[in-house]
């Protein structure tokens, strides 16, 4: 089978390959990733795209800094936002949790109370992001 792509299809599946290749490599061992990173890599410089060249010495692709650096913007805007969603979920069970021991809910209840808890603390990270959070002892 024979896939063609334009130039600006390849650098899209490119980056996808590489946000793909970023979370999964960093969670789990799969050596069917790695490949698929290296074999779409091996196709740059026929697609005019620069920031990728061959390491000899390792037999991989590699990217350049620059390249790298434009990849890692979106991933850490990514990174930034989970951890935001992550930190709001968190906050808000943990707060429910306190609160449902004085109050009974049924399950409809919960889900809508926690929701306003959830959506309390994204608006404060948004607002104010982490500089008015703190731990109490």
């Amino acid at each position: 089978m024979k896939i063609n792509f334009t130039k600006k299809q390849y650098e899209t599946l490119f980056k996808m390959v590489q946000y793909g290749y970023w979370v999964a490599s960093d969670t789990e061992d799969n050596k069917e990733f790695s490949e698929m990173e290296q074999y779409i890599n091996s196709f740059a410089k026929d697609f005019g795209m620069g920031g990728v060249q061959f390491i000899k010495d390792y037999e991989m692709y590699d990217l350049s800094r620059e390249l790298e650096d434009q990849l890692h913007t979106v991933i850490n805007e990514y990174e930034d936002g989970v951890f935001r969603d992550k930190l709001a979920y968190h906050l808000a069970r943990k707060e429910f949790a306190e609160e449902s021991e004085n109050h009974e809910y049924n399950q409809e209840e919960a889900f809508k109370r926690i929701m306003e808890i959830e959506e309390k603390y994204h608006l404060h990270i948004e607002e104010h992001g982490l500089g008015k959070l703190k731990i109490e002892e």
